[in-house]
């Protein structure tokens, strides 16, 4: 696996930094700047206390402002080593039943990650934090010493849903594996998108390939610059509707998943949402952005050992982002999958219900993975990857007081940081 820019910046910044650490004047002796913000929702209802205009955000620990979200991402070392430490204590903001937004500022996840201290995985005064919030791109001006500013979206933890006409992005802490703000954005169409549930990838380079499945079928849609600030809108392109085999009902996808040769997997949930009759798993074999929408059946899934999936996810063997041996999700209950021939093992039920997505270790500080599960009310869990119990609640998403459907109705994306596929061409 190939280094990540946090740590390639490393070995930018630690020279000049040798000579600041001496004066007592240093940037480097800058205060943590966590401020507590807070959040508003509730922890286990489908109502939110939250706005339900299109462009909220919440912060969610007190270590947020100190993460990289004030940061520049020209990366001078001066807003470089002013990042979080991630020292404060419990950044709590409590919903309307009283259940905390975020989890403690020191370890991230009140407890779910067993990973030991998290927050002395990566000194923060030498990590180099300093993400972009543009969105989408990096910055043009180098001050780096020759190494590429990071794309936010790609060399950052975060994760992502879309339900009706509503886009959120959830920025991680990349020291603890904690929340640091959530943004509601307008997800707006060329081509009118279907009420149904939604599936969720990111490519690389962080565009979001999407999927709305009705009982007419599956519309598949591209977000190629996904917002990561408030007020901006998501614009999605329509890329078409996928088309029936021969004879048969439309393709009902649930889920996409994008394996480490970028090549993007379906599920199709076969004769209905609730069980497993003629459930596959389908990958593209044409030009999909352009709108060539047609697939190959790798697995046919409807006799196999693991539930009706509702979302996947690259899996975790050995601390690695393994895309053979990956994560499902379904209606709670967490599978592990093998994506070359659909067997499964039943892990365990989760705070979870339809969306799932595991982050590398690259990501983070101290360079262990972490996993995630979204809840039909949109609040957001970490997995622990020893016993596979969920953390108290992380962040509750925004209520988007619809008619019917479920806040929450979502597959889970996020960057898939570089590894070595092992499923065959």
């Amino acid at each position: 696996m190939s280094l990540s820019y946090r740590h390639i910046q490393i070995a930018a910044l630690v020279a000049p930094l040798v000579g600041f650490a001496c004066s007592p004047s240093s940037p480097g002796d800058t205060t943590d700047s966590g401020t507590g913000g807070s959040s508003s929702g509730s922890s286990g209802s489908q109502g939110s206390d939250s706005d339900p205009g299109p462009t909220t955000s919440a912060s969610a620990s007190a270590s947020a402002s100190a993460s990289a979200t004030m940061g520049s991402a020209s990366g001078d070392a001066t807003s470089a080593t002013a990042t979080a430490t991630a020292t404060t204590g419990d950044g709590e903001t409590a919903g309307s039943s009283g259940a905390l937004t975020s989890g403690d500022a020191t370890t991230g996840t009140g407890g779910a990650s067993d990973s030991g201290d998290s927050t002395t995985g990566g000194d923060a005064s030498t990590t180099g934090e300093a993400s972009s919030t543009t969105g989408g791109g990096s910055s043009g001006d180098d001050t780096t010493g020759g190494v590429v500013p990071p794309n936010p979206l790609w060399d950052e933890p975060n994760l992502w849903y879309a339900v009706d006409k509503a886009i959120v992005y959830i920025e991680i802490n990349p020291a603890n594996g904690a929340v640091v703000k959530l943004v509601h954005n307008t997800l707006t169409s060329d081509t009118p998108l279907w009420h149904g549930q939604n599936g969720l990838t990111m490519l690389e380079g962080g565009a979001l390939l999407g999927s709305r499945e009705s009982a007419q079928g599956t519309q598949i849609y591209l977000v190629s610059d996904p917002p990561i600030t408030e007020n901006t809108p998501a614009n999605a392109k329509f890329l078409g509707t996928i088309l029936p085999d021969k004879g048969q009902m439309p393709p009902r996808i649930e889920a996409l998943y994008t394996d480490c040769e970028g090549r993007v997997y379906l599920m199709d949930t076969g004769q209905d949402v609730s069980s497993a009759i003629g459930n596959r798993l389908l990958r593209f074999n044409g030009d999909y952005i352009n709108g060539d929408l047609s697939y190959e059946v790798i697995t046919d899934l409807q006799k196999a050992s693991v539930g009706d999936i509702d979302d996947m996810s690259p899996g975790i063997v050995n601390g690695e982002i393994n895309d053979k041996l990956g994560f499902a999700i379904d209606s709670t209950v967490l599978w592990q999958i093998d994506y070359t021939i659909g067997t499964g093992m039943n892990l365990a039920n989760t705070s979870g219900t339809w969306g799932v997505h595991a982050l590398g270790g690259p990501l983070f500080d101290d360079g262990k993975p972490r996993l995630y599960v979204l809840s039909q009310t949109a609040g957001l869990f970490e997995v622990n990857l020893a016993n596979y119990t969920s953390s108290p609640l992380l962040i509750q998403g925004p209520n988007l007081m619809l008619q019917n459907g479920f806040n929450g109705w979502s597959g889970l994306a996020g960057p898939l940081t570089e590894c070595t596929s092992l499923i065959p061409q």
